[in-house]
């Protein structure tokens, strides 16, 4: 196994490769885990796509997209990714196995990313949104030491979004 660009205490996070579908259908295809995405479930076919374009923008413009595994047991748990949107912000964006809700591993990687994102990522600021109802997600950026600012429509849905100064 490829070795962890990032390590927590609990999870190890390495570049996605494009055999790593497998683990991204776990939780691309549960409904309950995509709830708040405006494109729901995703085929195999677009979970494909989703790699290859996480490929190309770790390539282009040093955004890359994680697999995260347990380090006890070498378990996927979710993917991580970094992106820039239209506007030329950059997002920080996760998604976990639902198995793996509850147990602080948000946190704990938003936090591994945002500090990763200092050394690595020449952006005045990183962002988060999330739809306006998804109440975990916010309380994972607050305590990551995002902060409100503002409110938008965007991919569909009515986000809010977050922030943390980054350089």
């Amino acid at each position: 196994m490829q070795p962890y660009v990032i390590k927590t205490q609990k999870l190890g996070l390495r570049p996605i490769r494009e055999e790593d579908v497998k683990y991204l259908e776990e939780i691309d295809k549960d409904p309950v885990v995509k709830e708040y995405f405006p494109e729901g479930t995703l085929s195999r076919r677009e979970i494909r796509e989703f790699i290859q374009e996480s490929l190309e923008n770790h390539e282009n413009k040093n955004l890359p997209c994680f697999v995260i595994f347990r380090l006890k047991d070498r378990r996927f748990v979710g993917e991580a990714y970094f992106d820039q949107l239209d506007s030329g912000e950059i997002k920080v964006g996760y998604l976990f196995h639902r198995q793996f809700w509850n147990r602080g591993y948000a946190t704990e990687v938003l936090k591994a990313l945002l500090n990763w994102a200092k050394k690595n990522i020449k952006a005045p600021y990183i962002i988060a949104y999330a739809d306006k109802d998804n109440v975990a997600s916010f309380r994972v950026m607050q305590k990551c030491g995002m902060r409100f600012y503002k409110e938008d429509h965007f991919l569909g849905m009515d986000c809010k979004f977050y922030r943390i100064r980054n350089r």
